[in-house]
């Protein structure tokens, strides 16, 4: 495939931006030995996350189809877990295993994926049919629901978005997918009962910011006025106030992108997003290059997560979309989700390499 070449730049490309972008807004930086910092970190799991993507390029994709039932049961178990033995965060949140090392939800995005591409591909012959839409529905939400109680509502919702997304590739009627929405859209006030107190604050603060200033619309308008302060040109690497004096919150893992933006102003928000659209394209057009069904599905569920991770985080960081605490894919600040981006990007490239033949 022609853009198999230039696949590995395009993701090394974001990735120096990342590593630049947690260097600039390490709180640390001077201030603790380099592998306590969070950009030595961040470094260390660069390499690792470098050396799964070749090696996982150099498996065929096939392998990991065979294994869907195996990585289902992986996902549910680890989620589960997280439930009962995770480490939680400042607000409750219990998320991580292993002393805070791993995160089973970003592991489940790519498993999902891999675990929908094998149940789908296997059954073509009952696209579009109620008992098929049935089955995935059941099949989704029982890692939906584990992930949200943690509670994680990002990556809760990028498993729905999935769920919809492979229905769409897959070719159900329109009618279908509405009614099935329809139906989610009915258990919102069911949902909203279940979210903890920051999550409706969060949700809220979204539509009126202005109302609670100091509060819980603190994030969005310091990271509009973040934004903003960067203007056309930015005020130059490691010189942005908002971030570096700290005003910004979370400005190495949710607001990276703002903090990017205002040393590096318009044009490095530009050349992030260009980026990812080319990443993107290349990641359907490979797909659509591709010769067999499991390879189509998986290229096309992995650029739909991409994309709406993408739009959330840049979203949030403008002020458009609420506070979700969706990293920016290879960007935000995490070894976790670094790593299974690498994972997921490793199998893209295979599927290129391959052309979806054995």
């Amino acid at each position: 495939m022609k853009m198999v070449k230039m696949f590995p730049v395009i993701i090394l490309s974001l990735n120096i931006i990342g590593l630049m972008a947690v260097y600039s807004t390490d709180p640390l930086r001077g201030e603790a030995a380099f592998i306590q910092t969070f950009f030595g970190r961040q470094l260390v799991w660069c390499l690792l996350g470098w050396s799964v993507f070749w090696g996982i390029s150099h498996i065929h994709y096939h392998w990991f189809i065979k294994l869907e039932w195996i990585l289902y049961l992986i996902i549910i178990l680890s989620l589960s877990a997280v439930l009962f033995f995770g480490s939680g965060d400042d607000v409750g949140a219990r998320r991580w295993l292993f002393f805070r090392s791993v995160q089973p939800s970003e592991f489940s995005k790519v498993g999902f994926i891999v675990f929908l591409a094998a149940f789908l591909s296997a059954q073509s012959e009952d696209y579009g049919s109620w008992q098929l839409l049935l089955k995935t529905s059941l099949l989704s939400i029982i890692p939906t629901g584990l992930i949200f109680l943690e509670p994680d509502l990002g990556t809760a919702l990028v498993i729905i978005v999935l769920w919809f997304s492979a229905l769409f590739f897959c070719g159900f009627q329109w009618k279908k997918i509405l009614a099935v929405f329809t139906g989610l859209i009915g258990c919102v006030p069911i949902f909203w009962l279940v979210l903890h107190d920051y999550q409706k604050k969060r949700l809220l603060s979204f539509f009126a910011p202005h109302s609670d200033p100091l509060g819980t619309g603190y994030n969005v308008l310091q990271s509009q006025i973040t934004i903003g302060a960067g203007g056309f040109f930015g005020k130059g690497w490691l010189s942005g106030t908002q971030s570096q004096l700290r005003f910004l919150p979370a400005h190495y893992t949710d607001f990276i992108f703002a903090s990017w933006c205002e040393q590096l102003g318009f044009i490095g928000g530009v050349i992030i997003l260009v980026l990812f659209f080319w990443l993107i394209w290349s990641i359907f057009r490979i797909g659509i290059e591709t010769h067999d069904l499991e390879g189509k599905i998986l290229t096309s569920l992995l650029g739909s997560m991409f994309v709406f991770q993408v739009l959330i985080n840049v979203g949030m960081n403008m002020g458009v979309m609420p506070v979700t605490g969706i990293p920016l894919p290879f960007i935000s600040y995490g070894g976790s989700s670094f790593f299974i981006n690498m994972l997921a990007m490793g199998m893209v490239w295979n599927i290129a390499k391959s052309g979806g033949n054995e």
